[in-house]
């Protein structure tokens, strides 16, 4: 079974990948913040 994939699902993947990657960029540095704020860096 040969699978179309078009222009617009590779292009909601590519977003939805980047989505993701910037998630969890910030859900790092929320935690990274929590760190250093417990530490008393902050």
């Amino acid at each position: 079974m040969e699978q179309q994939v078009t222009q617009g699902v590779r292009l909601l993947n590519g977003f939805l990948s980047i989505m993701v990657v910037v998630l969890v960029g910030i859900l790092l540095s929320v935690v990274v913040a929590m760190i250093l704020w417990a530490v008393g860096v902050l």
